[in-house]
């Protein structure tokens, strides 16, 4: 086993949560679910620990030894809320990862996660026992343990407060990383990177389309760094609607979208618009519902007309129109005719073809790769494991409070949920594997979560006006 630089700095880390408490630990804990191509330690051929996963270990122990983590956990994990899904579903699948690959070894062909008994899966395989399995089931305890504990400390408001800040951070360095990763690659510097791009995968660092660096940021390849940003635009965007935060809030959405214009991927390009109507959509809902602020008014109003602007100045202008045509269609229109875009074709069908083979049970986590979110969850974890998940996310979307929850509290739930819209939309488009990712789950927990309300706080504007009492700790202006 080999320590990294960024892992020895994840040890520190966490000696300094455990030393200072679980607000700085949650402050550390989401940026670090950032470093997708960073391995704290090396394990040899059995992979690597990322940092975030590292850091998990701590965050566990600093709230595991508080009573209100197990109260909140318990009362989290009774049928039928949302962690008890979350539950069935991982539970669901690591039995499915140890029996399933060997039950039904061999009874169809997969397009294996992973090593396998025939190698490195290249090439489609019998199922059986792989890697993958291993893998995705520590990855998906993970996303459990993640949810668990982030929605027991949301579970106060200053702890939802905190995770606010927390996902916001979140948010602010995503675009940090992209502008290092876009300025280390044209100034020759790259290098200075490589304490974060030390894991053992293949790394996309240093591709260049039609004249545009493939932005990576902190991350393997350019779709991971586009499903990051996904959720870092819808957050932004629904707090910056609500009024929360409101400079900072416009600043990170706007960034976060020009950087998934600029980012050269298909799946940012095909997610990106599903976003941007999934806003729009539910802003118009709200207006005809509820008093909405200037800023949702505003952005009802003005995307219509800046879209129409857009799209005629770039028609009106035939260089930019040609080079826009060139552009989409190498980076849309053609993907599904280019080698990657039959491969991940092929993924899909045989995945769809897997689920079927399987008696709608699955292959068992980690065994089969897909191309789609959905595709890859119901060859794996079959039709019980889906349905299990997809009552885990109705809790997020669709559950009622089971007790009264602060005005202030809302938009930010609502901006969490927006956030997980943003990623699922991501994951359908180009997602491989069942694994949402520890982001995912800090977003959900916060969309989730019921602050419990203890005493009363004066929320101020700029102006350090109070604008009405509340017990989240949340600044309008």
């Amino acid at each position: 086993m080999t320590i990294g630089l960024i892992g020895f700095i994840t040890l520190l880390l966490g000696l300094l949560a455990l030393a200072r408490g679980p607000a700085l630990a949650m402050m550390i804990f989401a940026p670090l679910t950032l470093l997708g191509s960073a391995a704290a330690m090396l394990l040899g051929g059995a992979g690597s620990i990322q940092p975030a996963h590292l850091f998990l270990g701590f965050v566990t122990l600093i709230l595991a030894s508080r009573r209100s983590f197990w109260t909140a956990t318990l009362r989290s994990l009774t049928f039928p809320n949302d962690g008890f899904w979350l539950l069935v579903t991982v539970s669901y699948g690591v039995f499915g990862a140890i029996l399933f690959p060997r039950v039904l070894a061999g009874i169809t062909s997969v397009n294996a996660i992973g090593v396998t008994d025939y190698g490195p899966s290249l090439l489609r395989v019998p199922l059986g026992p792989s890697s993958g399995n291993i893998t995705q089931s520590i990855y998906l305890v993970a996303d459990l343990m993640c949810f668990l504990l982030a929605r027991s400390f949301a579970g106060t408001p200053l702890g939802f407060s905190t995770l606010t800040k927390a996902m916001l951070l979140y948010c602010t360095m995503n675009i940090a990383f992209a502008l290092i990763d876009i300025a280390t690659f044209w100034t020759n510097t790259g290098f200075l990177l490589d304490f974060i791009r030390n894991a053992d995968y293949q790394l996309h660092i240093e591709t260049v389309v039609t004249g545009l660096k493939r932005i990576v940021g902190s991350f393997t390849e350019t779709s991971s760094f586009a499903y990051a940003s996904l959720g870092c635009f819808g957050f932004a965007a629904e707090l910056w609607l609500a009024g929360i935060w409101p400079r900072r809030s416009l600043a990170l959405s706007a960034m976060s979208l020009v950087l998934l214009l600029f980012s050269t991927s298909s799946t940012a390009y095909a997610a990106t618009p599903l976003v941007l109507a999934w806003l729009y959509g539910s802003s118009l809902l709200r207006t005809a519902r509820d008093r909405v602020t200037p800023a949702t008014y505003g952005f009802l109003a003005f995307t219509p007309l800046a879209v129409l602007v857009v799209v005629a100045v770039i028609c009106l202008n035939p260089v930019a129109d040609q080079t826009m045509r060139d552009f989409l269609t190498v980076m849309l229109f053609d993907k599904g005719s280019s080698q990657s875009g039959i491969e991940r074709g092929q993924w899909n069908e045989t995945a769809l073809q897997n689920a079927i083979d399987t008696f709608g049970l699955g292959g068992g986590l980690g065994s089969i790769r897909a191309s789609s979110f959905p595709i890859a969850l119901l060859s794996n974890l079959g039709v019980p494991g889906t349905l299990a998940f997809t009552l885990f996310l109705a809790g997020i979307f669709l559950k009622r409070a089971s007790r009264p929850i602060d005005d202030d509290a809302r938009p930010v739930q609502r901006a969490a949920r927006t956030a997980c819209v943003g990623l699922l939309i991501g994951a359908t488009v180009s997602g491989a594997l069942v694994d949402l990712g520890m982001p995912f789950f800090l977003f959900a927990a916060l969309a989730s979560s019921e602050p419990r309300h203890r005493g009363r706080v004066t929320v101020r504007g700029n102006e350090g006006v109070p604008l009405r009492q509340s017990s989240i700790a949340l600044v309008r202006s």
